[in-house]
């Protein structure tokens, strides 16, 4: 996999700064610039949506600095990260959360280089455990009969509230309830990724499928690749161009993508008159 190139977001308030990153960037082989943020916000969003291999993060920015970006990732949702500031006060909280590197504003062009070199070794040796872990997934036999008729009459969209969940790393089936679900995400297949708190399990479902069998009113189809849980939803908020951030209970940033933008705007106006009427009586 060393072949496919690393995917790297930069963030910055400094248009400055951002244009040297992406000039450095342009002369390194094996590199997709995938996006540019100016402020934490942005960066979440942006973190959530494309799921860069690696983000050139300054830490001081209006709204939510680099390290609130950090908190506010789950540990499956957090790229490689490579600081970027002119203060040193932060470096020892740097590699406390196991960032690459820390490039201390101004920083030579070799010293760059050294932390996109060992940028590029972490995340080769990140993709080499993820597909390995997979490959023993797929590997594992598979339930025995008595088991799958079960498995399968859990997820069968009927009346029972859970569903049965595989870990990708150890083949091991969860049952889960649906109200524990945080959010659903595409994982570029026939299967997606349901977030349960800090875990993720393989669900052998289409988004296209989930969104007609889930109830609609507790799962809304937000983005192309997400579903959420809207008891989880604690915080929407507009962005540009028709498009709005969800904040879920956990932190969870999600972008809705402008497609969704009535879905939203209608699922905030239910909610408010189901207030409304709950006050008035």
């Amino acid at each position: 996999m060393s072949d496919v190139p690393i995917t790297v977001l930069v963030v910055d308030d400094e248009q400055l700064s951002r244009q040297r990153l992406r000039a450095l960037l342009r002369s390194e082989q094996g590199v997709e610039l995938v996006g540019e943020c100016a402020n934490g916000l942005e960066a979440l969003a942006a973190i959530t949506k494309v799921k860069p291999d690696l983000v050139f993060l300054d830490v001081q920015m209006p709204d939510l600095d680099g390290l609130g970006v950090i908190a506010a990732l789950s540990t499956d949702e957090t790229p490689e990260i490579i600081f970027v500031t002119a203060h040193s006060a932060y470096m020892e909280r740097a590699f406390e959360i196991h960032a690459v590197d820390y490039l201390r504003k101004p920083y030579q062009d070799a010293r760059f280089t050294s932390a996109l070199n060992h940028a590029r070794r972490r995340v080769h040796a990140r993709r080499a455990e993820l597909l390995a872990a997979l490959e023993a997934a797929q590997a594992a036999p598979p339930p025995i009969a008595r088991y799958g008729r079960m498995l399968a009459s859990l997820n069968d969209g009927g009346s029972d509230s859970r569903i049965a969940l595989q870990d990708g790393r150890t083949g091991t089936w969860n049952i889960v309830s649906r109200d524990d679900i945080d959010w659903i995400g595409a994982d570029g297949s026939a299967r997606v990724l349901v977030h349960v708190g800090k875990e993720a399990y393989l669900w052998r479902k289409t988004l296209a499928e989930l969104e007609h069998t889930l109830d609609p009113r507790e799962f809304l189809r937000v983005h192309r690749s997400f579903i959420v849980n809207t008891g989880r939803i604690r915080q929407v908020k507009p962005l540009l161009k028709g498009e709005f951030a969800i904040v879920l209970a956990d932190g969870t940033v999600l972008d809705t993508g402008r497609t969704y933008r009535e879905t939203v705007e209608s699922f905030l106006r239910e909610r408010a008159e189901r207030a409304y009427v709950g006050d008035d009586t």
